[in-house]
This record gives C-alpha cells, sequence and structure tokens, in this order.
C-alpha cells in the first residue's frame, strides 16, 4: 500500500513538542509535608523493607498510567528512588523514604481526579490507540496529545480553573481525528503501519 509521505517538518515540531512536554516539570513535593505519624510508619520497618516497598510502588504507580495522568508526581517520586537506589541502605533517609511514598499517594488522587474530569478524552485517546491513529496520522494525534497532556497537567498542578470550553475543543479534535482514522481504516484496512495520510 503506498503511503503519501508527510512534509519532513512536521516532525521537526512533533518532536519540539516532545521537549516541550518533557521540560514542563513542577516539584509537586514542595508543599509536601511529612508527618509524624507518616515518619512512624517507616521507622517501624528495616529500611531495606521500606525501600523494596517503595519500589513496588513505583511499579504499581507505572500500571496505573500515573507518568501519563499524573506525570509531576511519577517523575518527582521515581526520581528520590533513584536517588535512594543510589545510596547504602544505612544512609537512606527515613523522611525521603516517607517523602516518596506520599508525592505517589498524592498521585494516586490526581489520576483518579483526571478520570473524572477527562473521562470522555481519555476514552477517545483509548480508542485512538487502539487504531493505531498515532501511525496514520502522527502529526494530528501528537497535537492532540500534547493538548490533553496540558489539560492533565492543569489538573495535577491545581491549575484547572475554568477549563470546559478547553475540553469542548479538545473533546472536537479528538472525536474528528477519531472519525477520520475509522475512515482512513475502513478504506485501507486496519492494522497497517502508516506515515501520515492526506
Amino acid at each position: 500500500m503506498c503511503i503519501p509521505k508527510y512534509p519532513a517538518w512536521t516532525f521537526l515540531l512533533s518532536g519540539l513538542i516532545g521537549l516541550l512536554l518533557s521540560g514542563c516539570t513542577s516539584n509537586v513535593g514542595d508543599d509536601i509535608n511529612i508527618s509524624m505519624g507518616e515518619l512512624a510508619l517507616h521507622d517501624a520497618v528495616p529500611k531495606a523493607e521500606s525501600i523494596a516497598k517503595l519500589e513496588m510502588h513505583i511499579s504499581a504507580a507505572k500500571n496505573e498510567n500515573m507518568p501519563f495522568l499524573a506525570p509531576n508526581h511519577f517523575r518527582e517520586g521515581s526520581n528520590m528512588f533513584k536517588a535512594i537506589q543510589r545510596k547504602s541502605t544505612r544512609n537512606v533517609s527515613t523522611y525521603d523514604l516517607a517523602k516518596a511514598d506520599v508525592i505517589l499517594d498524592k498521585g494516586e488522587a490526581v489520576i483518579e481526579k483526571v478520570k473524572s474530569q477527562l473521562g470522555k478524552e481519555l476514552e477517545l485517546k483509548r480508542l485512538l490507540d487502539k487504531l493505531s491513529a498515532e501511525d496514520i496520522y502522527p502529526w494530528r494525534y501528537k497535537m492532540n496529545m500534547y493538548e490533553l497532556s496540558r489539560l492533565i497537567e492543569r489538573i495535577e498542578l491545581g491549575r484547572a480553573g475554568n477549563i470546559e470550553r478547553d475540553k469542548a475543543d479538545l473533546n472536537e479534535s479528538l472525536q474528528k481525528l477519531y472519525d477520520k482514522t475509522v475512515e482512513y481504516n475502513s478504506l485501507h484496512g486496519s492494522g497497517s503501519t502508516a506515515k501520515e495520510a492526506k
């Protein structure tokens, strides 16, 4: 099957979008205070066990898609875990273990909030991924994911304000991409690897 090539500049712009997304970080841990009770919970078990539990927490967060649905919380929690791994067990701070756990716990709460506010948009993303829209319309897909990621981060950082108009615009754009992808697959067959189709 012959697929028209998409202009090279669009892939350069896609890369820039990726850099923008990866560069938009916020230190969510700055506003987190660890209680004496949380510290006591970690003090009550050997540090090696706390480290193993934190590793399991990171793994569970990945399975819950926290890198996408609460990216700042996952990034900070996983970075703290990496820093902990570089130290000998006896030099690991109980405070750092507790803080990493709390950050991930708060990330889990963010996930539920994002799912509640962006349920329709996330469902459209799931359908687009199932249809391999990223392979068929990479530029349109990346632009929509960029906008979706922006909305997710606004919710995560408590900066959503009135996002209803932005949600409506994104929903319309995602729906158009979905309809276009369904039409493409009906004409060319699903499951094929393709570059941007006209």
